[in-house]
C-alpha cells in the first residue's frame, strides 16, 4: 500500500490557501471530524504512546487529533494560525499550542518521542519540514500521519457533495505525489507502514456545511461564489436523504502513516 497521495501547489496558492484556515477556524472546529480508535491503535502498536512518551500534534488545528490522544503521554502542540489555536485552546484546555510551523518546530533537538500530522502534510514544504520533525525527535521516535477521506464508495448520496468539492479544487491541484515516497525519500526516516480502516462519522446538514466551509479553495471564494457551493451542496444532500435528515452518517476512509526516526537531522 503506498498510502494517500498529497496535492502539489504553487508556492503562491500554498501559501494563500493555507492561511484561509484562519477565517473558518469555527466552521472547521464544527464540521471536520475526529479520528477512528482504530487509526490510534495501530500507532499505539507502533509505540508511540508509551507511558511519559511526549508527543507533538504539529499543525494541530483545533485540536481534533490532539483531544484523542492519551493523558498517559506529555502532550504538545503546534499550530501557525491564531484563530485556530483561539479554537484550540477552547476545545483541548489541558494542552498548551503554540505558535510555529512544521518548518521551524519551536522546541529542541530531541524532545519528542512521536511527531505526529492530522490531515495537514500536504501544507508543509515537505523535506524541510521532514529535517524539521528529525530534528526534534528522540533516537527510537518516529512520525505519524494521518488523512480523513471520503469514503465515495460506501454512500451512493456521497457522490454528489464529493463531486461539488472536486469541480471547486480543480483548479488548484497541479501534481500528486504518495506520501509514502515522499517519507522514504528522507534519509532520516526508515520505511514507513500504513494502515487504512472505514468509519463513519455522525454529522448534521449544518456539520456537513462548516466542513465544506472550512476547505481552503471554499473559503477563499468571493462570497457570492462560497454560497452558490453552500447551497449546491445542501441541494444534493436534500435530493438524496431529503430536506427533514437530522442525523447523517458520513462514511470517511482513513489511511494513516508511521514512520520510524533512523538518524536525527544534526541541530
Amino acid at each position: 500500500m503506498s498510502g494517500p497521495t498529497e496535492p502539489e501547489f504553487s508556492g503562491p496558492d500554498r501559501v494563500r490557501l493555507a492561511q484561509s484556515f484562519g477565517a473558518t477556524a469555527a466552521a472547521y472546529e464544527l464540521g471536520r471530524p475526529e479520528y477512528p480508535d482504530e487509526a490510534l491503535t495501530f500507532w499505539d502498536d507502533c509505540g508511540a504512546f508509551e507511558r511519559d512518551n511526549v508527543i507533538l500534534d504539529l499543525a494541530a488545528g483545533t485540536g481534533k487529533l490532539t483531544r484523542l490522544l492519551p493523558m498517559i503521554c506529555n502532550l504538545h502542540a503546534v499550530e501557525p494560525l491564531a484563530q485556530m489555536r483561539a479554537e484550540f485552546s477552547r476545545a483541548v484546555p489541558d494542552v498548551e499550542v503554540l505558535d510555529g510551523t512544521a518548518e521551524q518546530i519551536p522546541f529542541p533537538p530531541g524532545t519528542f518521542d512521536a511527531v505526529l500530522v492530522g490531515q495537514a502534510f500536504h501544507w508543509f514544504d515537505h523535506q524541510v519540514a521532514l529535517d524539521e520533525i528529525a530534528r526534534v525527535l528522540k533516537p527510537g521516535g518516529g512520525v505519524g500521519m494521518i488523512w480523513n477521506e471520503d469514503d465515495v464508495d460506501a454512500a451512493p448520496w456521497l457522490a454528489d457533495v464529493v463531486d461539488e468539492k472536486r469541480a471547486t479544487a480543480a483548479s488548484t491541484v497541479i501534481g500528486e505525489h504518495p506520501v509514502v515516497e515522499i517519507i522514504d525519500a528522507n534519509s532520516g526516516f526508515g520505511p514507513a507502514e500504513t494502515f487504512e480502516c472505514r468509519w463513519e462519522h455522525l454529522t448534521s446538514v449544518e456539520g456537513v456545511l462548516a466542513d465544506m466551509l472550512s476547505r481552503s479553495y471554499v473559503s477563499v471564494l468571493p462570497p457570492d461564489e462560497r454560497l452558490t457551493v453552500l447551497t449546491r451542496t445542501r441541494q444534493a444532500i436534500e435530493r438524496h436523504l431529503g430536506s427533514d435528515v437530522e442525523t447523517i452518517s458520513y462514511p470517511y476512509r482513513t489511511t494513516t502513516i508511521w514512520s520510524p526516526l533512523v538518524a536525527a537531522t544534526p541541530a
